[in-house]
């Protein structure tokens, strides 16, 4: 019976084979084949589809719950052209090669008749795991383990060439858009649902042409006016969480000088999840399909799969201010018993800001405040934006935006390098802004042209620190372009040859900076740039490394060292830093903020 009850099936049915030209019969029935019997509930006497099957009896017949719509043809040349195509020799060769290889596939399925689907959803609940999907390759391999928990050999071999693809596939690979699973089997990537977007651009371009200001502040009560955090989801092939950025519902605005599709907001990528997502509507001007390459840009993105963050707008600035008057509220009422030890840290200008934060109008969704940086502190002088979200991001200890790190930086000129002739001689800062993985993929050539700028900018020695963000991580690169060396601060254990389009780009600038200086390099070093792995604190989460970040720039500035150590200042040497160590960074940020009068009634 399907889901509503108006068609019964039959399985184990015979059909009479005849031979029809359109609707005369020109042959008798010459054989039978098997098949599965389709009654409705109006007439029971004969079926109403009949659906013939494999050489096999149909034992089992299970309906999807997907209801599809009938594809209109336009005429009925279109049939006969399908009925050709079918009874062609070429696409019966071809379809009786498939059906062999399936017969006696190289790497077996081995879950019976437990789909991928819901082996998935086993292993998920299995492993009380918080992700909505499994990468393919685990999946695959997961599916091809026996009862008794044994891995072939050759299965485990094409896993572990799937985990070593994952870290060195190159931008110019990626955008063959083949999978890792598919590399490694030497297979095709075979179409399916997700690459119909490909096929779709031209039709989304003739979309952001037709259509107007649908998508503005009036078609959705459920976004707050301005720009606001929010969390980014995909439909296909599975509902997740894919990355988070902020949605900007601002009345009559454009994307890259055209409408918004109909249904559709503005959205600029901050941190991705997922790397191997695609774009709900694909970058006609940059022609960018993945996420992780939308990073910093603006992108076009479903309504109904943007969900503003829940602890800045859907708890109401009126819950938020209630829950901190209650927190201060029950401090000022503690027994003297539970006040904080004597030296134990008390965060008192974060405490002070959020009630500040909650005082004023920051505490509505979608409010910013503009931070001046000027002209020396990235070769160009510029207006950072720190919305709410940003702020909530240090609240609660949450991922880090590029205007937390370059509002620290500014931090960090001020109170260390301004009126400091030597360290604003010894440090400079590249803006993530104009070089981030977004951009060098996109606009290789003005990446590299401004990193040229800025290393030009000076005649002595100079240590450039670069906070990078690759799609989903922060990670420090520390450049001194005149002795052409490049120290690789990487809280999470990882190579620099994992992030090849950076370290090209590095390699590139720091070549046409020797050139446009006609320095004089031996010719054995020549193409030798050197890259050195420092031997950082690392981060034991997936949440930190902002954090770490920034406080890699502190201490570098603080030991005023062009060198910095393979195993690391030994003054700050350690194997993880501490959460103390963490918040000293967080109390730093929220007293410039206040300092700053950026925060006020």
């Amino acid at each position: 019976m399907n889901p509503d009850g108006l068609y019964v099936h039959f399985s184990c049915a015979c059909l009479q084979v005849v031979e029809y030209r359109g609707s005369y019969k020109i042959g008798t029935a010459s054989e039978s084949v098997n098949a599965a019997y389709i009654f409705s509930r109006k007439d029971l006497s004969r079926p109403a589809i009949q659906i013939p099957c494999a050489s096999k009896a149909v034992v089992a017949v299970r309906f999807c719950p997907i209801f599809f719509n009938l594809k209109a043809t336009n005429s009925e040349e279109e049939w006969v052209a399908f009925v050709a195509q079918r009874r062609d020799e070429n696409f019966k060769k071809v379809s009786a090669t498939n059906c062999e290889r399936a017969s006696n596939p190289t790497y077996a399925y081995k879950k019976g008749r437990l789909g991928y689907a819901r082996l998935e959803e086993k292993i998920l609940d299995e492993t009380k795991s918080d992700a909505t999907s499994l990468p393919p390759h685990v999946l695959w391999k997961e599916a091809r383990v026996g009862k008794d928990g044994t891995v072939r050999d050759d299965v485990q071999h094409i896993y572990d060439e799937c985990e070593t693809l994952s870290q060195s596939i190159s931008t110019a690979e990626d955008q063959e858009n083949r999978s890792v699973l598919s590399r490694a089997l030497n297979v095709p990537e075979y179409p399916g649902r997700d690459n119909e977007r490909y096929r779709c651009m031209e039709k989304c371009s003739s979309q952001l042409k037709e259509t107007s200001e649908k998508a503005s502040i009036n078609c959705q009560n459920k976004f707050p006016e301005g720009i606001s955090s929010c969390q980014l989801y995909l439909s296909s092939p599975t509902y997740r969480l894919v990355g988070k950025g902020k949605v900007h519902n601002t009345s009559g605005d454009l994307l890259h000088h055209r409408p918004l599709p109909d249904g559709h907001l503005k959205v600029s990528v901050d941190v991705v999840l997922d790397k191997d997502a695609l774009l709900p509507i694909p970058d006609i001007v940059s022609e960018t399909t993945l996420l992780r390459d939308a990073i910093g840009s603006f992108v076009a993105w479903p309504l109904d799969l943007i969900f503003i963050d829940d602890e800045v707008f859907a708890q109401g600035s009126q819950q938020l201010s209630q829950k901190i008057g209650s927190r201060q509220k029950n401090k000022r009422d503690l027994p003297v018993t539970s006040l904080p030890k004597k030296g134990a840290f008390v965060p008192r200008y974060q405490i002070s800001l959020e009630t500040l934060v909650d005082s004023s109008d920051m505490a509505t969704a979608g409010a910013i405040r503009l931070l001046d940086m000027e002209e020396d502190i990235f070769g160009y002088s510029c207006t950072e934006t720190i919305g709410k979200e940003d702020l909530e991001h240090i609240f609660r200890h949450q991922e880090l935006g590029v205007g937390v790190i370059h509002t620290y930086i500014r931090f960090l000129y001020d109170n260390f390098m301004r009126g400091n002739d030597q360290l604003s001689n010894r440090f400079r800062f590249v803006s993530s802004s104009l070089v981030n993985k977004a951009l060098i993929c996109r606009e290789p050539d003005s990446c590299r042209e401004y990193l040229v700028k800025r290393f030009m900018a000076s005649s002595t020695n100079n240590l450039y620190l670069w906070p990078y963000n690759s799609g989903c991580h922060w990670l420090l690169l520390a450049i001194d372009p005149l002795k052409e060396v490049v120290y690789f601060l990487n809280s999470i254990d990882g190579e620099w040859t994992n992030y090849p389009d950076m370290k090209q780009l590095v390699d590139t600038s720091i070549k046409v900076f020797r050139s446009q200086r006609q320095a004089r390099v031996p010719r054995t070093k020549s193409s030798n740039i050197t890259w050195i792995k420092v031997q950082c604190p690392l981060q034991r989460n997936g949440i930190d490394c902002g954090y770490f970040v920034m406080r890699f720039m502190r201490e570098i500035i603080n030991m005023n060292q062009i060198e910095i150590p393979i195993t690391y200042f030994d003054e700050y040497k350690c194997a993880h830093y501490t959460r103390l160590q963490l918040e000293q960074i967080k109390e730093e940020l929220c007293q410039y903020f206040i300092e700053k009068r950026l925060i006020s009634i």
